[in-house]
C-alpha cells in the first residue's frame, strides 16, 4: 500500500517547530480564570428502566462558560460506592458526532470505573452553541471566528471539555487523582487539549488526533473537514492575504502546542493510511510529548474504527489508574 505521508523512518523523527505565540499560556490562563467564575450548575437525572442493568446511567447537563448547556452521559457500575472509590474516564467524540449512547461506555463501568461522555457544542448532539461569531465562515465549524483566537469556535469547546472534568470531580464517588481522558479524531485532539491545559488527567489516550499541526494538515489532507479552511480561503481570502492571521489564531488550539505541555502518561494510536488526520500531524503531537508515552502504530489502517485498540486503552487504564 503506498504511503499517504512521509516514510515511517521520517515520521518517527518528525519534530516540527512549535507555533505557540509568546502569550499562549497567558491566553489560556485568562480563559480558564473566566470560565472558573461561571457556575457549572450541573443537572443530573437518573435514567430509569434502561435494559443495561449492570450500570447506573445519568443524563447530565452543565453550563458552558457562555451559558451554553452542554449535555453528557455519566455512568457508574451499579450499586453503592464509597467516597473517592471510582477512577473516572472522560470521553470526547469525533467531528460532527455526539456523545453516543450509554452502552458506548459499558466497558469502563465493567472495569469498575465511572465514565462521562460529552457532547461538543453545536455539532450533531443535544448541545447547542450560544456563541456569536464576528464574521462569515464556510460550512462546518472549523472556520467560525477564524480571525481572532478570542472568538474562535474551539475556545469555548476546549473550555466546555475542561468543565467536564469539573463535573466528574464534583461527584463524591470519583477519585479525582485517577482520571483519564480519551477520544478519536476530534476527540483525540480534545483529549490532548484538555491534558495540555489541565493537570488533573493522569492518563491521556488520543486516537489519530485531529486539530494538530494545522498548517501541515491543511496542506496534506485529502479527506475530512480540514477542507473547510481551504474553502474559507476560496470564499473570503483567495489571495491568502490573511493567511498568517488565520494560522496565528489556530496556533492557540494546535494539539502539538498542547502536547508540549501535557503532564499525563499518554497512549496514542496512529494509522499510516489516514488521509483525514495525516500521520505526520499526529506524530507532530506525539514527538513533542515529554512525558512517559506509548505509541500503537497501525500501518494498514486509515481514519476508521479500531475496535482492537479499545482493549489496548483498557489495559493502559487498568495498569495506571
Amino acid at each position: 500500500m503506498p504511503n499517504v505521508d512521509y516514510p515511517l523512518s521520517q515520521l518517527l523523527q518528525y519534530v516540527p517547530e512549535l507555533t505557540a505565540e509568546p502569550d499562549f499560556d497567558a491566553f489560556w490562563d485568562r480563559a480558564k480564570a473566566e470560565s472558573s467564575k461561571v457556575a457549572l450548575d450541573a443537572k443530573i437525572e437518573l435514567v430509569e428502566n434502561h435494559p443495561l442493568k449492570s450500570i447506573r446511567i445519568y443524563d447530565v447537563v452543565y453550563n458552558g462558560t457562555d451559558g451554553t448547556p452542554i449535555h453528557g452521559w455519566y455512568v457508574t457500575p451499579q450499586g453503592e460506592h464509597g467516597p473517592g472509590s471510582l477512577p473516572v474516564i472522560v470521553k470526547y467524540h469525533g467531528y460532527s458526532g455526539d456523545r453516543g449512547r450509554p452502552n458506548d461506555l459499558l466497558q469502563w463501568a465493567a472495569m469498575g470505573f465511572a465514565a462521562f461522555a460529552v457532547d461538543v457544542r453545536g455539532q450533531c448532539g443535544a448541545s447547542p452553541d450560544y456563541a456569536v461569531y464576528p464574521q462569515g465562515s464556510s460550512p462546518g465549524w472549523m472556520t467560525l471566528g477564524l480571525l481572532d483566537p478570542e472568538a474562535y469556535y474551539y475556545k469555548q469547546v476546549y473550555l466546555d471539555c475542561i468543565r467536564a472534568l469539573d463535573f466528574v470531580v464534583s461527584r463524591e464517588e470519583v477519585d479525582a487523582g485517577r482520571m483519564a481522558v480519551y477520544g478519536g479524531s476530534q476527540g483525540g485532539g480534545l483529549a490532548l487539549a484538555v491534558a495540555g491545559l489541565d493537570s488533573r488527567p493522569k492518563l491521556c489516550m488520543p486516537v489519530f488526533p485531529y486539530l494538530c499541526h494545522f498548517r501541515r494538515s491543511v496542506e496534506q489532507h485529502s479527506t475530512g473537514p480540514y477542507a473547510e479552511i481551504k474553502n474559507w480561503f476560496r470564499r473570503f481570502d483567495p489571495a491568502h492575504e490573511l493567511e498568517e492571521q488565520v494560522y496565528r489564531t489556530l496556533s492557540y488550539f494546535d494539539g502539538m502546542n498542547m502536547a508540549a505541555r501535557i503532564q499525563a502518561k499518554t497512549l496514542m494510536a496512529i494509522t499510516l493510511q489516514d488521509t483525514t488526520c495525516p500521520p505526520s500531524t499526529c506524530f507532530a503531537a506525539y514527538n513533542h510529548l515529554t512525558v512517559e508515552k506509548e505509541l500503537k502504530l497501525y500501518p494498514d489502517f486509515g481514519h476508521e474504527a479500531l475496535p482492537f485498540h479499545e482493549e489496548a486503552m483498557m489495559r493502559f487504564a487498568d495498569q495506571y489508574l
